[in-house]
Parts: structure tokens; C-alpha cells; sequence
């Protein structure tokens, strides 16, 4: 996921009434997300930045995503996330997922903070992002974050991931970077336990 608290959709993938023109039938080729609990944009995939730039030529139609960053994903898809107010990761860079890359914002063709966020398949076209996703296409939708970091342990975490002792899958879901079994964490867990103590 590119929030790891609450989002809401503010505008879905497909045929929509353009938000400046007012036009109807306009194609949206992403999904419009806002950020509720957190404005940090996170990796959704691991990859490697294909751009991070803010584009202000008029004549370059990706003038309309202002300051972004383009991801191309370990799983075959690249991955847009534009509208930034901020660029955390610079083109050539591995990402993890999870890892922040910026912050929400709006910059370029935009009519307030958002996302948008957009896909693309091998072949350059774009796709449902919801289905990448696991959620509903519809405006409005709100998802809870179910497997959102609380913000007390979001420092520890954000420490955990630059580390590569967690991972991330796109999906808001976070694990050692090993898959480890129960026994093996617990002995982690005693060994941390054993050194804080020692070093307390």
C-alpha cells in the first residue's frame, strides 16, 4: 500500500467528470487516494526509481503530475506516485516496500492534497490499480488500515525497514526479512531482551 494508516479514494480509475474542466467522460488512468492518518507516501513494491522529478514544462504532458516518482516493480508493473510536495528517493535507487518515498501533496494539474496513483503492465498500459490493490474503485471508500504501523511504533519501524529487518509487501503488511518460525522469534526476542539488559 502507498499509506500505511487510513486513505480514502477520492477520485477512482476509469471514465470520470474532469474535477478542473468539469468535461464529462474524461479517462483516469490511476486512483486519487488522500491520506488520512499520515501524508507519507510509501514503496508499495520492492523496485528500482525509474524518475524522481518534478516536471513543469507544459509541452511534456507529464507536467500534470508535477513532483513524482516512478518505481519499476520487481513484479513486472511500474508504479506512479505523483502530486508530491516532497521527493524522498532519487532515480537509479532500489526501494523496498514500505519504504518512504515522498510525501503527499499538490503539485502540477491538481485541485488539492492527494495521490494519484497509477500502474502500468510490461506493455506501458495502464490497470485497475484497486485490483493491485485490494480494494474497491469507488470514490469515497475508506480503507482502515488494517495492517497500519500505530504511530508510536512508526520511528521503529521506519528504523526497521531501512535495517532490512522488516520487509514490506505492498499490501501494508510488514515481516522479518526471513521468514522465521514462532521459536525462532522468541529466541530474537530473548537475545534482544538478554542485551538490553546488559547494556541497560
Amino acid at each position: 500500500m502507498p499509506y500505511f494508516g487510513k486513505f480514502r479514494v477520492a477520485s477512482p480509475y476509469g471514465s470520470r467528470k474532469d474535477p478542473i474542466t468539469g468535461q464529462k467522460n474524461t479517462w483516469h488512468g490511476g486512483m486519487d487516494l488522500v491520506g488520512l492518518d499520515s501524508k507519507e507516501v510509501h514503496a508499495p513494491v520492492n523496485g528500482t526509481v525509474l524518475r524522481s522529478r518534478m516536471v513543469t514544462d507544459r509541452t511534456n504532458r507529464t507536467w500534470e503530475w508535477g513532483n513524482y516518482v516512478s518505481v519499476a516493480g520487481d513484479d513486472g508493473y511500474t508504479y506512479y506516485l505523483c502530486h508530491l510536495s516532497e521527493r524522498r528517493v532519487n532515480q537509479g535507487e532500489r526501494v523496498r516496500a514500505g519504504q518512504i518515498i515522498g510525501i503527499e501533496g499538490s503539485t502540477g494539474r491538481s485541485t488539492g492534497s492527494h495521490l494519484h496513483f497509477e500502474v502500468r503492465n510490461s506493455s506501458g498500459t495502464a490497470v485497475d490499480p484497486s485490483a493491485i490493490l485490494g480494494i474497491p474503485n469507488e470514490a469515497g471508500y475508506v480503507h482502515d488500515g488494517g495492517n497500519s504501523v500505530s504511530p508510536w511504533a512508526q520511528e521503529a519501524v521506519n528504523w526497521a525497514l531501512a535495517e532490512e529487518i522488516l520487509l514490506g509487501d505492498g499490501r501494508g503488511n510488514l515481516m522479518p526479512q526471513k521468514p522465521c518460525t514462532r521459536e525462532e522469534m522468541a529466541v530474537f526476542l530473548h537475545r534482544l531482551y538478554k542485551h538490553l539488559r546488559k547494556e541497560g
